[in-house]
């Protein structure tokens, strides 16, 4: 039992990487369309939040554009896989109920297709300002350390938001609606220090600061015990979101098919 167990996670794998790898060969055949957008639309993001919040609000932070860059690339890599993924099920109802394929592996496929457009535009803005930092390159080593908790957190909350999505079916636009929200209360823009501090139970009740912190660490002030402690916390809150995903689809999985 336990071969076939592996012999099957295996094959779902490799069914992820397959459909991922279609995906972005698709968008990217024969133009560079494609590709320019993926790393344009973070650009342009970047640079006008860069203008707006160092030029004209005038937060003066050193570096503050790897500052900048170490919030909102994560955070639109999160918000723009969820917003994606949520409603995948419901879009391919058709195709779950008629085939027999796991939906892990649509999920999946759409999540790690997002994360190598992200990979992709992260280290192509990210590598100009570093040297220009003067910073050592050689610090990019722990990038993966923060990057393993941002994927498997994504990952785990679109599991479970993909599977409300097809009981209460305006899931994907309420979180449309709570990220907006989410956007100005996240430390993206500004340090966590800038918070009255009878307002900062909300920046930690907030868990993108979990996935998020990890990465200014790494690209912007780096403190070796500060940089294992966010990252301890971003594991803790990761396994959190796995169990809860494990546990919203073993309480949902018999109605999930009749639902689609």
């Amino acid at each position: 039992m336990g071969y076939h167990n592996n012999m099957k996670f295996e094959s779902e794998l490799n069914q992820i990487s397959e459909l991922a790898l279609a995906s972005i060969k698709s968008r990217y055949r024969k133009t560079w369309a494609g590709f320019i957008w993926v790393i344009i639309n973070p650009i342009l993001m970047f640079g006008v939040q860069s203008m707006v919040f160092k030029h004209i609000l005038k937060i003066e932070l050193p570096n503050y554009f790897l500052f900048l860059l170490g919030g909102l690339l994560p955070w639109i890599f999160f918000t723009s896989t969820i917003q994606m993924g949520t409603p995948i099920f419901s879009q391919q109802g058709q195709l779950l109920r008629s085939f027999k394929v796991n939906p892990w592996v649509l999920l999946g496929a759409q999540v790690m297709d997002n994360f190598v457009n992200f990979l992709a535009s992260f280290l192509l803005i990210l590598i100009p300002f570093f040297l220009m930092s003067e910073k050592s390159l050689g610090m990019l080593l722990l990038l993966p350390l923060a990057l393993i908790p941002l994927l498997i957190g994504t990952l785990s909350l679109t599991i479970i938001l993909s599977i409300l999505n097809i009981f209460y079916r305006d899931v994907n636009f309420v979180m449309g609606f709570i990220f907006s929200l989410l956007f100005f209360l996240t430390p993206i823009f500004y340090p966590k220090e800038f918070i009255p501090q009878e307002y900062e139970w909300m920046i930690w009740m907030n868990p993108l600061i979990y996935l998020i912190e990890p990465f200014r660490q790494v690209i912007h002030s780096f403190n070796g015990t500060l940089f294992m402690i966010s990252i301890f916390k971003s594991l803790i809150f990761v396994t959190l979101c796995g169990f809860t995903a494990l546990w919203v689809w073993k309480r949902k999985r018999n109605e999930f098919y009749r639902m689609l």
